[in-house]
């Protein structure tokens, strides 16, 4: 595949990813009104793994399931994907009321921020200093949108700051599993989605047992189910395999950051928009927030850009005065 038509796959899959992210949210306050997130988390994800696994086996065969030594990472990162990420970020949209789904799509449009943030402390990737401030710009944004204007919410504890809190860390293992996708580097993007989403839903499993057990979770009706079935579906099949893997294959063609930009500036915009047409009024300090978040990813994507630009016309410059200094050399000679 050429460069050009693989950048408008990975925009594509950008596209679809955004799209189907930002709709997750909505679909998943309907049915966190009667069911608890942890069993919303477990159900969908045993659904996704189930459709997963017969593709990589349809796809790439029985050799791909082979671990390869890294069962340990395999699990850690679909953990941190597919229990931390979800079971945190919908107990915060379940604790966050009504205005949860936009609460939650904006947080995720804070990924390519706490992405840096990553990428400093594990690969010792200094910030650039514009990244700080963008990075500053996007939690006024965030804060505006969770606490509707009325900042004094914060100090006063509450949902509001547990919400945050809870939201804040899903970004961070959402970001880790992005980023941990780089230490497998000859897996395809359905190998390293699949046996990841199976290390998580055992994951889930586990915890749905224990927290069962000792009483903490309860779980849902039957009637409840049932009444769920096609939003289940959706987040299983359409936002958890059709998404997830758009998601990954965009990150593989186009760079995490790119991917990253495209699809967190689509992720609160369609939440937004059919939160609000599912009868929740918005306030200006919401619409605010949100233009504030989406300002400061497009502003530290653009610096970005023009780094790399400055860093390979730098290159490009001295391999051309080395090549000069060779010409001059041999005419000498």
């Amino acid at each position: 595949m050429s460069g050009k038509n693989g950048w408008w796959l990975g925009l594509a899959c950008c596209l679809f990813a955004g799209a189907a992210f930002g709709a997750q949210f909505p679909v998943a306050g309907h049915i966190l009104q009667t069911v608890s997130p942890m069993y919303f988390v477990g159900i969908r994800y045993l659904l996704a793994a189930l459709a997963f696994v017969p593709l990589l086996a349809f796809k790439e065969g029985k050799a791909a399931f082979r671990l390869e030594g890294k069962a340990l990472l395999v699990w850690l990162f679909g953990t941190l994907a597919f229990t931390g990420y979800n079971g945190l970020v919908f107990i915060g949209q379940r604790l966050a009321g009504p205005s949860g789904p936009i609460v939650s799509s904006v947080m995720m449009g804070f990924m390519p921020l706490v992405t840096a943030i990553i990428l400093l402390v594990w690969k010792g990737v200094r910030m650039a200093s514009a990244t700080v401030v963008c990075i500053g710009i996007g939690l006024v944004g965030v804060f505006l949108v969770a606490t509707k204007g009325h900042v004094r919410e914060l100090f006063a504890g509450g949902n509001t700051v547990w919400a945050i809190a809870l939201m804040l860390a899903a970004v961070v293992c959402w970001c880790t599993f992005t980023v941990g996708a780089s230490l497998f580097p000859s897996w395809s993007p359905l190998r390293y989605t699949t046996l990841t989403c199976v290390g998580g839903t055992i994951s889930n499993a586990v915890l749905i047992a224990l927290g069962t057990g000792v009483g903490v979770l309860e779980p849902p009706a039957w009637h409840d189910l049932a009444a769920n079935v096609w939003p289940f579906l959706y987040m299983a099949l359409i936002a958890g395999v059709a998404a997830v893997l758009a998601w990954n294959t965009a990150c593989k063609i186009i760079s995490p950051v790119d991917a990253a930009l495209f699809t967190n500036n689509i992720i609160p915009i369609v939440s937004a928009v059919i939160t609000v047409l599912s009868g929740y009024r918005i306030g200006v300090p919401e619409l605010a927030g949100i233009a504030l978040t989406l300002l400061a990813l497009i502003a530290n994507n653009v610096a970005g850009r023009r780094r790399v630009g400055k860093r390979e016309a730098a290159v490009t410059e001295t391999r051309h005065g080395l090549s000069l200094e060779s010409c001059k050399s041999l005419a000498n000679k």
